[in-house]
């Protein structure tokens, strides 16, 4: 009986698995494209915005966006965004690190917790949320994971995060979008 014939082992060389890369190398002074590094770029590098006439009026007006009145109806602010809407702009503030204006803190969760606990402060408790101190980071953080419309509607962080929004968009001279324009008619 004859045994078969043993095969023979593939080399590295032979085998594509154990040699991820390529067997050229790229030519000395060759260079390649590569995006820029925007996660480690220099914080002086980028520019401050200029500001809107409107916005620069309202900005010497006011020492601090805070302190911007908003209209009431019944001592509460009418909230024209939904909750999902809310929520988008809530997790934009967090994702594009921007700081806090009057200060040099980024927006984080628990500081935006504690932004909206200052502004339950200068305004007084909204009715429905009376036994309240604002919405707690771990709240705020179930609010920013709701999916739907109206998903988190009767947290107190939606009341307070639209209030805290509406008062930034005033203080930086943002325009109302059209959806807000056609809900407030």
């Amino acid at each position: 009986m004859k045994m078969p014939k043993a095969r023979a082992l593939a080399t590295k060389d032979d085998n594509a698995r154990v040699s991820p890369y390529s067997k050229s190398k790229p030519a000395k002074g060759s260079t390649t494209k590569s995006t820029p590094d925007k996660e480690n770029a220099d914080a002086k590098s980028t520019s401050k915005p200029k500001l809107s006439k409107a916005a620069a009026e309202i900005q010497a007006q006011y020492n601090d966006f805070r302190d911007i009145p908003l209209a009431e109806f019944d001592g509460e602010v009418p909230c024209y965004d939904d909750a999902s809407v809310v929520r988008r702009k809530l997790n934009k503030l967090l994702t594009d690190k921007q700081n806090i204006p009057g200060t040099t803190k980024k927006w984080t969760q628990s500081g935006m917790s504690k932004e909206m606990e200052e502004l339950e402060s200068r305004m007084g408790a909204v009715e429905c949320h009376r036994n309240s101190t604002g919405p707690s980071p771990r709240s705020l953080g179930t609010f920013l994971k709701k999916k739907g419309k109206m998903g988190g509607g009767d947290s107190p962080a939606y009341y307070w995060g639209y209030v805290l929004l509406e008062k930034l968009r005033i203080w930086e001279g943002g325009k109302k979008s059209k959806a807000r324009e056609e809900a407030e008619i």
